[in-house]
Order: structure tokens, then C-alpha cells, then sequence
């Protein structure tokens, strides 16, 4: 992951020197948090957009055999 201001930069770069130390680094973890948030997000519009895509092909489909039987 990256690191997104000069706080998070220096906590990963001390980090680096010393691999047994333990570091939280807090904005990490919310990068990750707004991450996994926008991926569900976009699993639920995609579901919402597939939902339009199948309403509209039948409705396609319904229409046309409206129109053939006139």
C-alpha cells in the first residue's frame, strides 16, 4: 500500500530499520476501511446495474412483439 501524507511515510520508513518493531499505522488502516466501503459499494450498484441491463432487454423483447402482432 502506499503511503498518503509525510506522517504515514515516516512511520513506514522507521518501520523498514527496525522489522521486529510493531507499527499501527492508523492511516493505512483507512485507506483500507474507504477501500473495502467503495468496493461494496460498487458491488451493489453493479448489481443494480445488471438489474436495469435484464428489465430493459425484456421489456425490449415485450415491445417488439407489441409491435409484430399490430
Amino acid at each position: 500500500m502506499r503511503a498518503t501524507n509525510a506522517f504515514d511515510l515516516a512511520c513506514l520508513k522507521s518501520a523498514q530499520h527496525d522489522s521486529n518493531e510493531n507499527v499501527y499505522n492508523l492511516g493505512l488502516k483507512q485507506d483500507e476501511t474507504s477501500r473495502l466501503r467503495r468496493i461494496e459499494d460498487l458491488k451493489r450498484e453493479n448489481a443494480l446495474l445488471m438489474r436495469m441491463v435484464e428489465e430493459t432487454q425484456l421489456e425490449v423483447v415485450r415491445l417488439r412483439k407489441l409491435l409484430s402482432s399490430t
